[in-house]
């Protein structure tokens, strides 16, 4: 005897959103004088940063995954500076639902992103970053002989500062051997 389907899902998104959201987990990657960059992160000509390319990849490359989606663990203290500016100092609820599916969809963007890295330059080395304290943050950048990574798997096993947390650094030479961090850090 065969099942009556039950009701579908309400389509709740849409194809243009879909869309959107395609290019935020499995993103279009682009590259501007020698640095390779998420085609949505990167708009025209691109200024090296001091400390080199690694460090330009690593500022322009991170996302901060609470910033891309609508969500309840944000809340905002808005205050003014003088009349024609205002400050605004976010917070995070880091135990709101929201926070922790933010968590939950940057580890995985960061798995992603290390895995589209791999199938679009596979003769490139990266490593991709997934932190999380305030506001959980994907990053990324080549592997260069002459500059250093943004964080050493080494300096990542001796963090104290809560950013490290939970973080995962994926290395595309090394997909299936992900470095991690989940021994706790203590907020004071």
């Amino acid at each position: 005897m065969s099942q009556i389907p039950g009701p579908r899902l309400q389509k709740q998104v849409s194809v243009q959103t879909a869309k959107q959201l395609l290019q935020l987990f499995w993103p279009d990657f682009i590259e501007v004088n020698g640095c390779i960059f998420a085609a949505f992160q990167c708009y025209g000509d691109v200024e090296e940063l001091p400390g080199g390319k690694t460090e330009t990849e690593s500022f322009i490359n991170h996302t901060h995954v609470l910033d891309e989606f609508q969500n309840g663990a944000t809340s905002e203290n808005r205050e003014s500076v003088s009349e024609s500016l205002d400050a605004v100092e976010e917070s995070y609820d880091h135990t709101h639902p929201d926070f922790v599916a933010a968590c939950e969809i940057g580890s995985t963007m960061a798995k992603m992103w290390a895995i589209k890295l791999k199938l679009d330059y596979p003769e490139r080395r990266f490593r991709v970053y997934y932190t999380q304290y305030d506001n959980p943050i994907v990053r990324f950048h080549q592997v260069r002989t002459h500059e250093p990574v943004w964080l050493t798997d080494d300096a990542l096993h001796a963090a104290t500062d809560p950013s490290f947390r939970n973080a995962t650094i994926y290395d595309t030479d090394y997909l299936e051997q992900p470095v991690t961090r989940t021994a706790p850090i203590y907020l004071h």
